[in-house]
């Protein structure tokens, strides 16, 4: 058994400098993609002097005149021409200054009468907005292997760019095994669960933007497992799969595996739940076998299969994770794992772990808004005590 550190740089290790291809795409197509290269802004912003409020332009010293009024300038318009000593010109938010304003002047420091305006105790304010304050032509404005949301696409439109090179996603292939699994509720019997796993992982694949080519069950056969293994390592970049890693028996998993060409380089992992974690990989394929209870599938997706999603794609996945003290007391038997324990926050801002059976208890993560992090050596902690809380980025944060 070994420490989940020790994993994640094994499976590092392991991709090494494997890469998905790169595609040219419109920005406007890109959310949820991997950005393949940096980017830089081909326009400045904001692209001229402009108004930061309704107010009127004026040269330097002229604020303490009584100004004749030259015209209105609205966001959208062109602007106007440099103004003259005496005169002003009344601007609209967003709206372009003359060249050469000094300052603008907000209405509420105004009274116009007779096409003229006069200004009561104005403020020295400037309330300009500086051509390229915010971003200048060049401007590195996104790194590559960021994950483009709304925020980065918007940032991408304003600074002119159009098409943009990204990673192509992530192709995966979901197994779920066991004779105990069925796919109907009509075909569940006396003996028989519904197959949970499977769709869970399909949608989770799908949320971080994956591409999955097949979702299959399989039963406890190893000739049968073997070579759905097989077929999933040829049209897929991952093999993720469910059930049937653990030491009992009857999980044949490990054995059909190896059938398929695969190397196993660590099939236990110091955390709780998932520890029967398997990871292996060949020339050209990446399988991560998870744990067949629901919770540990959920967990360990995001602590591997995401993690060699983003390295696959040129980029890192880190969950969300920050410290938060106890609601009550805590204890546990063995500290020798890590253990990861669904919770919620309570209204004062503590963490208060949910009712929770094991990790077959799938419905205590409807409840939970993150876990619990416990490390390895850690029996009991007492109310009051700071924990690391993890907030993973497809149901929690």
């Amino acid at each position: 058994m070994i420490p989940l550190k020790t994993a994640i740089s094994i499976v590092d290790e392991k991709i090494g400098g494997r890469r998905v291809p790169t595609e040219k795409i419109p920005v406007r197509e890109a959310v949820g993609r991997i950005l393949a290269a940096d980017q830089f802004s081909k326009v400045d912003l904001p692209p001229f002097d402009k108004s930061a409020m309704d107010g009127y332009a004026v040269l330097e010293g002229d604020q303490h005149s009584r100004l004749r009024i030259e015209g209105v300038v609205t966001a959208g318009d062109p602007g106007t021409d440099k103004l003259l000593p005496g005169t002003t010109v009344k601007v609209m938010t967003g709206a372009p200054v003359p060249p050469g304003t000094a300052r603008v002047v907000i209405v509420e420091e105004a009274v116009e009468e007779d096409g003229h305006v006069r200004f009561e105790n104005p403020s020295p304010a400037s309330n300009i907005c500086k051509k390229a304050e915010d971003v200048a032509v060049g401007d590195r404005i996104l790194k590559a292997g960021v994950r483009l949301g709304a925020l980065e696409i918007s940032n991408l439109i304003s600074c002119g760019i159009g098409d943009i090179d990204v990673a192509r996603p992530v192709s995966v292939a979901v197994i779920s095994t066991g004779d105990e699994l069925v796919d109907s509720f009509s075909n569940l019997s006396r003996g028989k669960i519904m197959n949970s796993n499977g769709p869970m992982l399909q949608e989770l694949a799908r949320k971080f933007s994956m591409t999955v080519t097949s979702e299959v069950s399989v039963t406890d056969e190893p000739s049968k497992l073997t070579a759905v293994i097989q077929q999933a390592l040829r049209e897929a970049d991952m093999v993720v799969l469910s059930g049937g890693v653990s030491a009992g028996d009857f999980d044949f998993v490990p054995q059909a595996i190896e059938e398929a060409g695969l190397q196993i380089h660590f099939s236990r992992v110091a955390i709780k739940p998932g520890k029967p974690v398997t990871f292996a990989t060949n020339e050209n394929g990446i399988l991560f076998g998870l744990p067949g209870n629901p919770v540990s599938v959920f967990l360990t997706f995001h602590l591997f299969v995401l993690h060699a999603a983003a390295r696959l794609s040129g980029a890192s996945y880190e969950p969300k994770t920050f410290n938060i003290r106890l609601a009550n007391d805590y204890t546990r038997r063995s500290g020798e794992r890590m253990v990861y324990v669904p919770c919620r926050i309570t209204s004062d801002g503590f963490a208060e772990p949910v009712i929770y059976h094991g990790s077959a208890h799938l419905a205590a993560l409807m409840q939970a808004e993150g876990f619990l992090i416990i490390p390895i050596g850690v029996r009991s902690m007492t109310s009051g005590a700071e924990v690391p809380l993890v907030m993973f980025g497809s149901r929690f944060g």
